[in-house]
């Protein structure tokens, strides 16, 4: 699965850049967080998923492989349950635009096992739905 997007933040790069590691707003712009974590490098997050015949909550992590405040987060994610296995990486960069930022991102994840299933259009237009309400809940995160 390959994603990739933009959206435009009335902030300071550093602004985006502290939110997105910030536990708190991303439990708040995560659809169905119940939980979020930051520690030693690794985003932990419980999150209730009811999209496509699921209806279960999901415990994973993500590394941050890099950071180069406040330009870009790579997080890496490699994990294998009883659903399948999800392995890949997600880049973010923020780019000051003006008075406001540019984020962009790029994704690129391997799913197998149930999960896998998700590899179709309608997964990834749900999965691109649930990564634009993201970006948009964060906007109002950002202090």
């Amino acid at each position: 699965m390959d994603f990739n997007g933009s959206h435009k933040y009335n902030a300071t790069p550093a602004q985006v850049y502290n939110t997105l590691l910030n536990p708190d707003a991303l439990k708040a712009s995560i659809p169905g967080a119940e939980e979020v974590k930051i520690e030693n490098q690794t985003v932990t997050a419980a999150i209730h998923v009811n999209a496509l015949g699921v209806n279960a909550t999901f415990h994973g992590s993500a590394q941050i492989v890099s950071a180069s405040p406040p330009a870009q987060i790579v997080l890496g994610i490699d994990r294998s349950g009883s659903y399948g296995t999800l392995k890949g990486q997600a880049t973010i960069n923020l780019a000051a635009d003006g008075a406001g930022t540019n984020l962009t991102y790029t994704a690129h994840f391997d799913l197998s096992g149930r999960i896998g299933l998700a590899d179709n259009p309608i997964g990834q237009q749900v999965t691109k739905g649930g990564l634009n309400t993201f970006f948009k809940n964060l906007e109002g995160q950002i202090k």
